[in-house]
C-alpha cells in the first residue's frame, strides 16, 4: 500500500511540474486556468478570469511590445488583465519588480488589493501566504500599498504601488510599470519625464499606460505622436462591444441613459473616443492663422510680461505689443516646483534684454501667506520683480476676452494691399510650445460650457496666463515721428536726447 501511495504521489508530483513548466511560458493559459478575478454581479465574488477575445489579443501585444498605451471603453476588465499578467511576472521571475502609479491614493490602494486578492486565490503548490508558509513554495506579504513574492532559491519580488505625484518617477528601477487611468494623472508629464529612464534599458524595461480618453493630456498626446510615427509606442484600443455580453440594444439603452458622454465613456472606435462632448474651448485658434514665423523686433514697440505662479507651476510668458495693438507672444518660461525667488530668476531671464512696462499678475498674488505674512507679490518684489495686479473679473469674463484677442480678422498689408488673415494676438513659431498646446488642447467644463475646463489641471496654468495678459489691456506702442530737417544746436540735441531717454 505504501507503494501505491509513492507512486501515486510521484505521478502527482510530475505533472505538476509539468504544469509549472507549462505556466511559466504560457501566460494565457496561467491566467484562464488560475487566476480569479472579483465580480461583483456573480454569486461568488471571486470568479475565473476567463478571457475574451480582445483581452486575449491585448495581452499577446502586452507580452511582445515593450511601450503599450491602452485606450479603452469603460469596465473591460483591463487593469484586472495588466494585474494578472504582473502576477505571472512575479510569481515566475524572481527578483522582478513592478510600479503602479495611480490618480490618487485610494486608486493606488486599490491596486495593491487587487494584486493580494490574485496571489490569494492561487493553488497553494504555486504560492502561500506568509502566515501560510512551508519550505520550498513561495509565499506573498501583503501591506497596502506593496506586495512582496518571496522565492525559495532567488531575489524577492515586489510589487508597489504609488499615488502619482510630480516626483514619483524618481524613486524607482522597475521591470514593468503600470500607468492606470493614466489619462487622469495630474502629474503625467513630470512622472513620464523621470519615469522613462528607469525603464529605458538595453535589457529592457517594459510599460503599460491604460486610459479612457481625457483631451489635452499626455496620454493623447502619446497616442497622436505613435500615430504619426514620433514614437515607439504600441496602440492598443479597445472599444465598447469587447465585452462579448454587451448588444446593441444595451448600447443604444446605455446612449439615452448617459447622453453625449458615451462617446468618451464608451467609444465604439478610436475616432469616437475623440469626440469629446462640448470639444476645445478656444476654437477661435487656429496654427495657420495664430503661429507667425519670428520677425526682426521693432525698435519701439513695448513688452510685457503675464504670469501664472504656484509651486505647482510657473507659467509666464514674454510679449510684444506694436503701434497697431497688435500682440505677440514671444517666449515663455513653464517650470513647476520654483521658489518664489527661482521663479524671479527665470521671469528675469524671459525679459532679458527688454524693459518691462508692467508683470501682469492675479489679485491672489497679493494674498498673505499664514506662514510667512508675506504674499507672493512682495516676495517677487523682494526678489526685483515689480507685479502689476489684474483682474480679469470671473472665468467666463476672462476666457471671453482671451478668444476676442485670438479671434481671426483680415487686415490689408500695408506695402502690398492685400488682405490676409491674422489676430490680435499671435505666437513666435517654435517659441511658446507648452503656451500653443494647452491653447489648442483646453476643453469646455462639461458642467459650465460658457468656461473652460479646470481639468486636466497642468493646462490651465498657460491659459490663465493668458487670460490675465489679455485683463492688463496692454497698451499699444507709440510710433515716434520724424522730425523736420533743423540746424544742429545744442538745444535742439538735448531736446531730442531727452525724448530718446523719456521713450527708453
Amino acid at each position: 500500500m505504501d507503494w501505491i501511495n509513492y507512486k501515486i504521489k510521484a505521478a502527482e508530483e510530475l505533472q505538476r511540474r509539468k504544469e509549472q513548466d507549462r505556466i511559466k511560458t504560457d501566460t494565457e493559459y496561467f491566467i484562464e486556468n488560475y487566476v480569479y478575478i472579483e465580480d461583483r454581479d456573480s454569486q461568488e465574488l471571486a470568479v475565473p478570469f476567463n478571457l475574451w477575445d480582445g483581452q486575449k489579443q491585448t495581452l499577446k501585444e502586452i507580452i511582445k511590445e515593450r511601450l503599450n498605451i491602452i485606450l479603452k471603453a469603460r469596465q473591460l476588465g483591463l487593469t484586472w488583465l495588466v494585474l494578472a499578467y504582473a502576477v505571472w511576472c512575479m510569481v515566475f521571475h524572481p527578483g522582478y519588480m513592478v510600479v503602479a502609479l495611480s490618480r490618487g491614493e485610494d486608486e493606488a490602494k486599490e491596486l495593491a488589493r487587487r494584486i493580494g486578492f490574485i496571489c490569494k486565490h492561487l493553488p497553494e503548490w504555486m504560492i502561500r501566504h506568509k502566515r501560510d508558509k512551508v519550505e520550498g513554495i513561495p509565499y506573498y506579504d501583503d501591506t497596502t500599498s506593496v506586495i512582496t513574492i518571496y522565492h525559495p532559491n532567488g531575489e524577492p519580488s515586489i510589487f508597489k504601488s504609488f499615488t502619482a505625484a510630480p516626483d514619483s518617477g524618481r524613486s524607482f528601477t522597475a521591470n514593468l510599470v503600470i500607468l492606470d487611468e493614466w489619462a487622469f494623472q495630474q502629474w503625467a508629464r513630470e512622472i513620464w519625464t523621470a519615469a522613462y529612464p528607469t525603464i529605458n534599458r538595453p535589457t529592457g524595461g517594459k510599460l503599460i499606460g491604460l486610459s479612457t480618453i481625457e483631451r489635452g493630456s499626455l496620454f493623447e498626446d502619446i497616442w497622436t505622436a505613435s500615430k504619426e510615427g514620433n514614437n515607439t509606442f504600441n496602440r492598443i484600443f479597445l472599444g465598447w462591444d469587447t465585452d462579448p455580453r454587451r448588444t446593441l440594444e444595451w448600447y443604444e439603452q446605455t446612449k439615452k441613459d448617459l447622453g453625449d458622454a458615451t462617446s468618451a465613456e464608451y467609444p465604439a472606435t478610436e475616432e469616437e473616443a475623440f469626440m469629446i462632448p462640448g470639444g476645445a474651448y478656444f476654437k477661435e485658434y487656429k496654427q495657420s492663422i495664430h503661429i507667425k514665423p519670428v520677425e526682426f523686433e521693432k525698435q519701439y514697440n513695448r513688452y510685457y510680461v503675464a504670469l501664472d505662479y504656484g509651486r505647482d507651476m510657473l507659467a509666464a510668458g514674454l510679449f510684444e505689443v506694436d503701434s497697431h495693438g497688435f500682440e505677440r507672444q514671444k517666449k515663455e518660461v513653464c517650470k513647476s516646483g520654483l521658489l518664489v525667488s527661482d521663479a524671479a530668476i527665470e521671469l528675469k531671464k524671459l525679459a532679458s534684454g527688454k524693459q518691462i512696462y508692467a508683470y501682469f499678475a492675479p489679485k491672489d498674488m497679493w494674498n498673505k501667506s499664514n506662514q510667512t505674512g508675506k504674499s507672493n507679490a512682495e516676495m517677487f518684489q523682494n526678489n526685483g520683480i515689480y507685479l502689476t495686479q489684474v483682474n480679469p473679473g470671473s472665468r467666463e469674463q476672462g476666457a471671453y476676452a482671451l478668444a476676442e484677442h485670438l479671434k481671426p480678422i483680415k487686415v490689408r498689408d500695408e506695402q502690398t494691399g492685400e488682405e490676409y488673415e491674422t489676430a490680435i494676438l499671435t505666437f513666435d513659431e517654435n517659441m511658446c510650445p507648452e503656451t500653443t498646446r494647452c491653447l489648442q488642447n483646453i476643453q469646455k467644463d462639461k458642467n459650465k460650457p460658457n468656461e473652460y475646463s479646470n481639468t486636466p489641471h497642468d493646462l490651465t496654468h498657460a491659459v490663465d496666463m493668458l487670460v490675465y495678459f489679455c485683463a492688463g489691456r496692454p497698451i499699444p506702442a507709440t510710433v515716434q515721428q520724424k522730425r523736420p530737417n533743423r540746424q544742429n544746436t545744442f538745444e535742439t540735441y538735448e531736446e531730442e536726447r531727452n525724448e530718446v531717454i523719456t521713450w527708453k
